[in-house]
């Protein structure tokens, strides 16, 4: 796993730490929100909250149970290698700043999430439109299908699909940078499957899978943090060794 000091937008920030997000400092990792000039949108700190207490107690990762927003051009940005961009309609061009503050942070190591809020009538014109506003930032980044045998549905839970508040598409997509995945789409509403009031009560209904699905898009969830801050070490042959003495576990495709 490898330090960064990077920069970071509308997303899930994360301090980095080795190993596996715990810091020889004695640092926590911080999960926010960044703040696009060019992209106004609600804020899910709350979710992020409730995603970080779910990270805390099911890893060995330590985190701040207090999120926070972050712009995409400031210096606290260079300190995160994750970000949630939950995104409720199209995302327009980003400004000349944010754009080169963005690509510079995503070939230093950076993972964006982005997070598709916006229901299912306008799915397919957001889809459509991502790989264009992904290659603004990677140029020649070409947004794929990220198989399921990828380390991001394995990093700390199996994951066995795409889940989140509803269930519009099965598949993770993303765009590679240097053999790891940079961004990465799902179109699932999946932090409003993790949100929780103050009461400690889930705030989104979940459908039409209920309480199976929903856990399904917090291991999700989880999976991201420890895939941002791990990187790919669950494909070392070692782990897959190790997976494949289990119950013949095999990766999907393998005989």
């Amino acid at each position: 796993m490898r330090s960064l000091r990077m920069l970071l937008v509308v997303v899930v920030l994360c301090a980095v730490a080795p190993p596996a997000g715990r810091a020889e400092d004695g640092s926590r990792v911080t999960l926010a929100q960044a703040q696009l000039f060019s992209t106004p949108l609600p804020a899910r700190t709350r979710a992020l909250d409730a995603l970080a207490l779910e990270t805390a107690q099911r890893t060995s990762i330590e985190t701040d149970l207090r999120s926070r927003l972050v712009a995409a051009t400031g210096p606290e940005a260079f300190d995160s290698p994750l970000m949630f961009l939950p995104a409720d309609g199209p995302l327009p061009p980003l400004g000349v700043e944010e754009e080169s503050a963005l690509g510079t942070w995503l070939r230093l190591g950076g993972t964006l999430v982005v997070d598709w809020q916006g229901g299912g009538t306008q799915l397919e014109a957001f889809r459509a439109a991502l790989e264009p506003w992904a290659a603004a930032l990677l140029p020649g980044a070409s947004l794929e299908r990220i198989p399921r045998s990828s380390v991001v549905y394995r990093s700390f839970y199996r994951v066995q699909y795409a889940s989140g508040r509803v269930r519009a598409v099965d598949d993770l997509y993303g765009v590679q940078v240097d053999g790891r995945y940079a961004i990465i789409a799902c179109f699932n509403d999946l932090l409003s499957a993790v949100e929780r009031g103050e009461g400690g009560e889930y705030r989104h209904e979940v459908v039409p899978g209920g309480d199976e699905q929903r856990e399904e898009a917090i291991r999700l969830a989880v999976n991201l943090v420890v895939y941002a801050l791990c990187q790919d070490y669950k494909d070392d042959k070692v782990h897959l060794d190790f997976l494949k003495s289990k119950r013949n576990w095999r990766l999907p495709g393998e005989e």
